[in-house]
């Protein structure tokens, strides 16, 4: 029965992707005196899917890139994919042609149209949602950016800083939380929510990720029946559980309206002008206010956790930032107003969207009508990919690409230096962003989060790789922040010390950048953070693998129970001659690229300023500016419930 089930899938498969070449090559008939673009040839139905790994594909698209070109395209799985490895060929398609080249490709794992459904502007194709929407972005942005953002990634930074020193092994958790409670706070006011926010975020990534959910992996199964397909049951639940917080969080804002102690937010300025904007329903405003908020929480905290990663192989920048922050800041934590003394800091901020983009394959776009570039035809129909691993590491502009060096902003012998340093270097419209009309209207936020989260860090925190801490400094991590500093000096209390592992960032609890290989499948079984996501997994989910002949025995043998690549480098005598995976490349293999939690030592400098720090936030939590965490679903987040997170 399961064989002749497989069957019929496997044939219905065969006979869609059959039809959507033939469907494609009609299309894509070349007109006179132009060439088809170059690329890899590709496998019968597959094209060149069997040739992309999983793990850091934009690494084999960038190595593409430089076998056929900076503009080359690849056939995968019927769709014709064209990428773009040079930022000038990208402006001059992306930007300059912004008419043609502005829609967004269709989703197929979620349940309602990308493109139509108005439901996620960055995903919406350009028509009426896209304008109304994008209106609404400006100016809420804009309003934001006026007032410094509220101070609120000021007010969170404390928080932060306070829970790294009580748990730096929770880093991962704490920085993507910073980030979260920030997004939250602008979205509707208040931090409550976060964890829900982020869960939102790991949820809707899954579900637009090629290598996320089943159904964008194979879309024909979107037809069938949700008891058929766990996926599509669980895309239902999941997009049912957004929109209903996303009500939720538009009443409590209203309700905060109505007496009269709304904190400044996004949806305040919605509902303050509600009939400004032209959205054609209620819920249209809701969705314009909250895909922001998890937009936010989806990427920002990449580059900090990259950050933490940079210094730990180059060690040599840190003390650089920190003479700085100590010439500018002093004892007090940085602010808005040190944004145009700190250009080093910019620079570390900027080379980290550069070293590791956060989005190394770009946004895609889609090409609506025929097009040609320099001889070369681009089909109607294109998904185009601003190869953003591959621009952000043309030699010309960016000498010794590989390296991690914020001096290329900051010294004028470097092609990427500019002036006045009061303003330069930026993040501000740097191609991670975008191109022409789907630039990201965030940019500001993104800026002022990293400006004062990674700034707060390097001010309270010495951060070094954990293979370089000496015995010594081991005991000192075993002892409590007292150890090398004289007893009568330090004046940390004991709660700060107890963690055996207090010097040690090693997240042991997944969180958004958490990898995807997992094999339990229980739901979480609290509202706290503690207890989400370790050992889940989510529907369309299989294991990240080398199938590689060195690698066959260990699969047969362990019946798919993969160990690391460093563990299998020690334990095949085969494998013991390839070349070990680069540490720093060890990202997740969603849509948005991040760090997978690794060990390193986070102390802090200074026992006095680490005193400080908790004295700031006691206040601030005193005047009740520091609610506890909320759960919107019951018991165990909603498992088994009609709404509720999903296994991720």
């Amino acid at each position: 029965m399961a064989l002749s089930s497989f069957l019929v899938v496997f044939s219905i498969l065969c006979v869609a992707t059959l039809w959507k070449r033939f469907v494609s090559r009609r299309r894509q008939q070349i007109p006179p005196g132009l060439k088809k673009l170059p690329g890899p040839k590709g496998y019968p139905i597959l094209g060149s899917v069997p040739d992309v790994p999983e793990k850091n594909s934009f690494i084999k698209f960038s190595e593409w890139g430089k076998q056929y070109g900076p503009i080359y395209q690849v056939n995968l799985a019927g769709s014709n994919h064209v990428w773009i490895s040079s930022d000038q060929i990208a402006r001059d398609l992306l930007s300059k042609k912004g008419a043609i080249y502005s829609d967004r490709p269709h989703i197929p794992a979620l349940l309602d149209d990308n493109r139509t459904s108005g439901q996620y502007l960055p995903l919406t194709s350009k028509n009426n949602a896209w304008t109304r929407q994008r209106k609404f972005a400006n100016v809420i942005m804009r309003e934001s950016e006026k007032a410094q953002f509220h101070r609120y990634p000021e007010l969170e930074a404390k928080r932060m800083l306070v829970e790294l020193l009580d748990q730096p092994s929770q880093y991962n958790h704490v920085l993507e939380s910073f980030i979260s409670r920030v997004t939250c706070r602008l979205a509707w006011g208040h931090s409550e929510a976060s964890d829900e926010l982020k869960q939102r975020a790991r949820e809707l990534l899954i579900g637009v990720s090629p290598t996320g959910a089943l159904g964008n992996k194979l879309p024909f199964l979107m037809s069938l029946p949700d008891w058929l397909v766990p996926a599509k049951a669980w895309e239902r639940r999941r997009a049912r559980t957004e929109r209903k917080f996303f009500e939720i969080m538009q009443k409590d804002v209203e309700n905060d309206m109505n007496e009269k102690n709304a904190p400044q937010s996004w949806m305040r300025t919605f509902l303050e002008s509600r009939g400004s904007w032209g959205f054609q329903y209620e819920l249209e405003g809701a969705y314009a206010v909250g895909m922001h908020g998890i937009a936010g929480a989806l990427t920002i905290a990449a580059p900090m956790q990259t950050f933490c990663l940079a210094m730990c192989h180059y060690p040599q920048y840190l003390p650089m930032l920190q003479e700085e922050l100590e010439r500018v800041c002093g004892d007090r934590l940085p602010r808005a107003e040190d944004r145009p003394n700190l250009p080093f800091l910019r620079a570390i901020i900027r080379e980290c969207l550069r070293w590791r983009p956060p989005v190394p394959t770009g946004i895609p776009h889609y090409l609506i009508q025929d097009d040609t570039y320099n001889g070369y035809h681009i089909p109607a129909g294109s998904v185009m990919h601003p190869l953003e691993w591959a621009i952000s590491r043309d030699p010309a502009m960016f000498p010794d690409p590989e390296s991690f060096n914020p001096l290329r902003w900051l010294e004028p012998s470097y092609p990427t230096y500019q002036e006045p340093l009061t303003q330069y270097p930026t993040i501000i419209n740097c191609t991670q962003f975008g191109y022409g009309r789907r630039v990201c209207q965030g940019q500001g936020v993104a800026d002022e989060d990293l400006l004062i989260g990674i700034g707060s860090i390097a001010w309270l925190f010495d951060i070094r790789k954990d293979s370089d801490v000496s015995a010594e400094e081991a005991h000192y991590a075993d002892s409590g922040y007292c150890s090398q500093i004289d007893s009568e000096d330090c004046s940390l209390s004991t709660s700060m010390t107890t963690e055996k592992q207090s010097l040690i960032g090693l997240n042991e609890k997944a969180t958004i950048s958490s990898e995807e290989l997992n094999a339990g499948m229980e739901s979480p079984t609290s509202v706290s953070e503690n207890y989400m996501l370790s050992e889940c997994t989510y529907p369309g989910t299989w294991p990240t693998v080398d199938l590689s002949e060195d690698f066959a025995a260990e699969i047969k043998q362990t019946g798919g129970n993969f160990h690391s690549q460093d563990e299998r480098l020690a334990s095949n005598p085969k494998s013991t001659s390839r070349k070990p995976i680069d540490p720093t490349l060890d990202f997740t293999t969603l849509l948005i690229a991040k760090p997978v939690p690794f060990e390193f030592s986070l102390r802090p400098r200074d026992p006095a300023r680490a005193e400080n720090v908790k004295k700031l936030f006691e206040e601030e939590r005193e005047r009740g500016k520091y609610a506890d965490s909320r759960g919107y679903w019951g018991k165990d987040q909603g498992k088994s419930q009609e709404l509720g997170w999903g296994k991720v």
